[in-house]
Parts: C-alpha cells; structure tokens; sequence
C-alpha cells in the first residue's frame, strides 16, 4: 500500500531559500516516488506578497483553515494519507483535533530556544532574545502547534536532542539532510570555471548570510592573521544574499592584504563550478540546525573546514573540525592547504567519500522510517 503524503507550509518561498529549497526537495523527491511506501498527494500553500493585515490575517486564519479543510477532505477520501509540515516556522498550521496524523520537519529551535556561545571577541546570541510583541505572538503559536504534531522530524542530533528537552513525550526522529550526488560527476568534471576565479591564486569559499552566528568576522580575522606570503595569494568568494551595503563596506574596510570578492547569490550549477574550482569551504558558524553547505561542497569534491560545534559538526570528517574560537588552528589549517598547491583539479576523495552517506537512499529510508507508524 502507498500512503498519499498532503505538504504543506505558508508563503511560496523559492528554492534560493534554505527553508525554500528543503520543501522543494521534498516535494520533487515525493513526486518522483523516492520515499518506498509514499508519494505525494498534493501541496498547500499561498502567494507571497500582500499589505501587513492581509499577511497577519492570512497567516492566522485563512491558511491555517484551508490546510484545515484540506486535511479533513483528503482524510475523507484516502483513510491512510498523512501531513506534513515542510518547516517548523509553519507549525501553527497543524491543525487542532486533526483527522489524519501530522508531522513537522524541524530544521532548528534557535528561535523557540535562543542561547549564546561565548567567543573571544564576545558572546554571539543564536536565535531572538527579546522578540516584539507580534513575534512573540507568532513563536507561541509555533511552539502549541509543534506541541500538537503527532510526529517531530529534525534534520541532525543535536536538534532532535534540543526537541526531547522540549517535548519529553513527544515522537521525534532524525532525518538528516539527502544530497543528490550530482556535484561529482566524473565526465563532467571539472564544470567550466566561473569567471573571475584565478587558479594561480588560493581560492577559498565563504557560503551563507553575515548575521552574528555566521561569523563572517572571524574569518576575516582568521585570514588576516595568515603569513604574508599566503595572504596575498588568498581570494576569499563570499557567497550569499547581501544583508545591507552597510554590512558589506564594513567587512571590506577589516580586510588586511588578501583579496575579498562578493560574489552574492548564485544557482545550483554555479555555485557547484565555485566548489569544484575552489581549493576549500571555510565554515565557522557557531550554531547550525545542520549545515548544508559543508555537505554540498563534499559532494563536488571540495575539502572544508568546519567549526567543531552542532549540528554542522556531524556532517564534516573529524579531521577537517577544528576548535571553534582557535584562530591559530583555522591559520595552520589553512597554511596546511596552501602547502597542497592551488587550482585543484582532481576531485578530493575524503569529500566525496563522506558526501556519498548523506545519499539519497539514506535520507528516504529515514524518512519511510520516520513516517511509517504514523
């Protein structure tokens, strides 16, 4: 028997979102019959956009009562079906006394449980310490709804660990993220070399936003810190969505003798060129509710260096964590790679061998795994 699985969540995001593209993949891989015992029934959701009561009230009523409705007719019509809630960010649509068993995927808890991690320039709060009235509204809205799912789905340990604190009786199973292992592709490889990438140079990635918990800050320090002979040789590529050209002369005016070059946001395949040209992926954030990055530049081949803190810890091999406030271990790692010689033209193999465990296969019977008593 398959059981039918109704996805839902709130606004449309695009897959340039980590939330957007998790749901994406979601939806795709239910779609093409992926997940054994399960396919995709259909998905809820609405368009972006609107005036601020149009949002509050769609957010608050609308919304949650459509998956409402929807969830009773699929119920009537496929006895078996379930909902899903592709992040916990949409947890309040679970709906109260629902016909068919609900499940949540939980990317991380920063939110509903903000902490500090004490660094040496200072703590870096994970999470909002002293929301407004309305998000505070919303964050109690998320967590009753969470406390009504039948089922909690977190993508790492360390996130599935925070949910049991929280919810000591609830049903939680850990999914991690699934990666298509297309990054590699031996007769592709390498894809043509993004412009502006000079292989005589040390070419060194930096993959996310620059809010705190990011520590954009630190690399720079860390980079500044390098040999003369290695710095000028360093190009770090910053990519992301700019958060403000505020935020960006800021970090340029720290730069000491290396090259930054903000690159923004790219596509799949782009961003796939930059981690099979570049020499590493340096990741130092202090909190993740998993990482992707450091598992997306592993599976086209590209070494990383990744603070030893969770969840992103779990992704990366154990010799390439490193203390997350040594700025003399990021230096030496760093040196280590530049001794290796740059333009890196063979595909490194400890990086494809730890990418090939966060399969497909692995992340769908998980999933079935998870779904299953529902």
């Amino acid at each position: 028997m398959v059981r039918r699985v109704l996805v839902a969540r709130g606004g449309a995001l695009a897959r340039a979102s980590g939330l957007g593209r998790a749901h994406h993949d979601l939806v795709d891989r239910l779609g093409q019959g992926l997940v054994e015992g399960f396919q995709l029934g259909s998905v809820i959701e609405h368009d972006l956009g609107g005036g601020a009561f149009k949002r509050w009230r769609r957010r608050r009523a609308k919304h949650p009562q459509r998956v409402g409705d929807a969830a009773t007719a699929e119920r009537d019509k496929f006895s078996t079906s379930i909902l899903h809630i592709t992040d916990q960010e949409q947890a309040h649509l679970v709906p109260r006394n629902s016909r068919l068993p609900v499940s949540v995927t939980v990317h991380d808890l920063f939110h509903l449980n903000p902490f500090f991690v004490q660094t040496s320039s200072g703590r870096v709060l994970v999470g909002q310490r002293n929301p407004g009235m309305m998000r505070s509204q919303d964050l109690s809205h998320i967590r009753q709804g969470l406390g009504r799912a039948d089922l909690l789905i977190c993508i790492s340990n360390a996130t599935a660990a925070k949910a049991r604190e929280l919810w000591p009786d609830k049903a939680i199973a850990v999914v991690p993220h699934g990666i298509d292992y297309a990054g590699y592709d031996p007769i592709q490889y390498p894809l043509p070399k993004p412009e502006g990438l000079d292989h005589a140079r040390l070419n060194l990635l930096c993959v996310g936003s620059e809010e705190p918990r990011k520590r954009i800050d630190f690399l720079i320090e860390v980079l500044n810190g390098l040999p003369s002979h290695v710095k000028r040789s360093v190009t770090l590529h910053k990519i992301g969505a700019e958060s403000n050209t505020g935020s960006r002369k800021r970090l340029e005016s720290k730069v000491e003798g290396f090259e930054l070059n903000w690159v923004g946001r790219l596509s799949d395949v782009d961003l796939c060129a930059m981690y099979q040209h570049c020499d590493a992926l340096l990741f130092p954030s202090v909190a993740e509710g998993f990482g992707l990055p450091p598992l997306e530049a592993m599976a086209s081949g590209c070494p990383v260096l990744v603070a030893d803190l969770p969840a992103h810890n779990e992704v990366a091999p154990e010799e390439w964590l490193l203390p997350h406030d040594s700025i003399d271990a990021w230096v030496d790692a760093i040196i280590a790679i530049e001794k290796n010689g740059t333009g890196r033209r063979n595909p490194c193999e400890t990086a494809l061998a730890r990418a090939r465990e966060f399969g497909l296969e692995r992340w769908a019977e998980c999933l079935a795994e998870a779904w299953n008593p529902l």
